[in-house]
């Protein structure tokens, strides 16, 4: 009896490719040096992947050292509970705005510009649970960015029909929502509501 075998290399080292997906490119507004104006500046709309231990280092160190920061501690408590496969996270996604251009299997928190944690209400419906803006950016009178939180919703509305939030009724943050073709209704009810028209 003759037994023929060959040999077949196994590759004991194969890990799934999860990383940060790449979305798309987007624009924002960065300030041009030594002056008041600003130019368009192109960054990368990313969606993050809880199951990639570097996206989730990222959003801890942004929770760390994003000082007055409101939301991104929640967010990034969030994604935790989307990579431990939590009944009361599934199908929510995280995306975020990042100066980063690629090598997204390993995320850079300081590119990170904006994060969005959204969950689903229906098939064609999102609910923004937190959105976040790096407060150092957005607490100086003159902004390196511009723009930032507009370019996530921007991206949210073209994968969705309807958006709502409750934010906070702050005048700062309810003009944002207004310039961003959002209405609050029932009106005083701070519930914001974006349609697609």
């Amino acid at each position: 009896m003759l037994f023929i075998t060959s040999m077949m290399k196994i590759d004991t080292n194969y890990s799934p490719n999860f990383r940060a997906k790449f979305i798309k490119n987007t624009t924002i507004s960065k300030q041009i040096e030594n002056t008041k104006s600003y130019k368009d500046e192109i960054v990368s709309c990313i969606q993050i992947d809880p199951q990639n231990k570097f996206d989730i280092v990222a959003l801890k160190n942004i929770a760390k050292y994003w000082a007055g920061a409101h939301f991104v501690t929640n967010i990034y408590h969030s994604a935790c509970a989307m990579r431990d496969d939590s009944k009361y996270y599934k199908y929510n996604q995280i995306f975020a705005v990042t100066k980063q251009k690629d090598n997204f299997e390993n995320l850079n928190s300081d590119s990170i510009l904006g994060l969005v944690h959204v969950s689903p209400v229906d098939e064609n419906s999102l609910f923004i649970e937190h959105i976040e803006t790096d407060p150092e950016i957005i607490s100086k009178t003159n902004r390196e960015y511009k723009g930032i939180g507009t370019a996530i919703l921007n991206y949210l509305k073209t994968i969705t029909n309807k958006i709502t939030c409750f934010p906070s009724s702050s005048k700062t943050v309810k003009k944002f929502y207004f310039k961003n073709d959002f209405v609050e209704y029932p009106p005083h009810s701070n519930m914001f509501i974006w349609y697609k028209v």
